[in-house]
């Protein structure tokens, strides 16, 4: 079992692409990272790398981890083996490492390894479950349409992926939402929001695979939550997107926020399996 270590996303997907996209959506994560940085995306100040490890010529594991973000892990076959060759390596390559994020054995498996290697704290950043839609089922009754933002919306929708960072990911490093706001503003990504009477809700596509687009940066300020606009605002870009020709979109959704699960799953959502971040702090 080797460790290949990849100068580039795109000659890391050349040899991880072809096993991921057995399970695609279930892996939309890496694979869409991954795409991103080979088309140019920049995460952070520090440069990604990504990893493969493989057996016979098959891939047992990848890994992708764009700082300051947690290490992104997949394990197609489970293979605790190839987990700990991933260990291994980032004992030497990056001790200081923040955290994984993969489904939740994989990911277990190497909280716990690196716990016993490292002097670490191991602790449950968020847990998720990963949903994949193909068919839309519209939500009806919901006042209102689906619309691409205008430029002087920026204030608000800035206020807004503050409010989304803060509530969805508040152990992540914050982004500058006029960052995000410029690149969904420039192209290439897609945002999209609700209105009556004005906006009420957004949702966003930054990140795709071969075959599907992830849905994320759902946000409704709390004072419009509980009409409905979120489903219609997602189900709205959900359909979009199917339309310009991706065979299904992905969703993470927080296992804590029983909410978001149920009215996700009703238009049509759903789930894969379930994934972990787990945090690393020193003890």
């Amino acid at each position: 079992m080797g460790v290949q270590v990849h100068a580039t996303a795109a000659e890391f997907l050349e040899t991880a692409e072809e096993t991921l996209l057995r399970e695609e959506a279930l892996y939309n994560l890496i694979l869409g990272v991954a795409s991103r940085v080979r088309d140019g995306r920049s995460y952070g100040d520090d440069p990604p790398y990504f990893l493969s490890v493989l057996e016979a010529g098959e891939l047992r594991a990848a890994a992708v981890r764009t700082p300051p973000h947690p290490l992104i892990l997949a394990v197609p076959k489970g293979d605790v083996g190839a987990i700990e060759a991933v260990v291994n390596h980032f004992l030497e390559s990056d001790p200081d490492l923040p955290g994984v994020n993969g489904l939740v054995p994989h990911a277990a498996a190497f909280a716990q390894l690196w716990e016993r290697r490292r002097p670490v704290r191991v602790e449950v950043g968020i847990q998720l479950r990963i949903h994949e839609l193909r068919t839309v089922i519209p939500p009806s009754g919901v006042p209102g349409v689906l619309r691409p933002p205008c430029e002087e919306e920026r204030d608000i929708l800035a206020a807004w992926i503050q409010g989304f960072q803060a509530e969805a990911v508040p152990d992540d490093p914050l982004t500058n939402p006029h960052e995000i706001l410029d690149r969904f503003f420039a192209g290439g990504t897609t945002l999209r929001v609700w209105d009556d009477d004005g906006p009420v809700s957004m949702a966003g596509s930054s990140r795709s695979s071969v075959h599907g687009a992830a849905v994320s940066l759902v946000y409704t300020p709390p004072e419009n939550r509980g009409r409905g606009y979120a489903s219609a605002c997602v189900a709205g870009l959900s359909q979009l997107l199917l339309d310009q020709g991706y065979a299904f979109c992905s969703l993470y959704t927080d296992l804590a926020n029983p909410t978001s699960n149920k009215i996700y799953r009703a238009i049509g959502y759903r789930p894969l399996g379930d994934a972990t971040v787990y945090r690393f702090s020193p003890r």
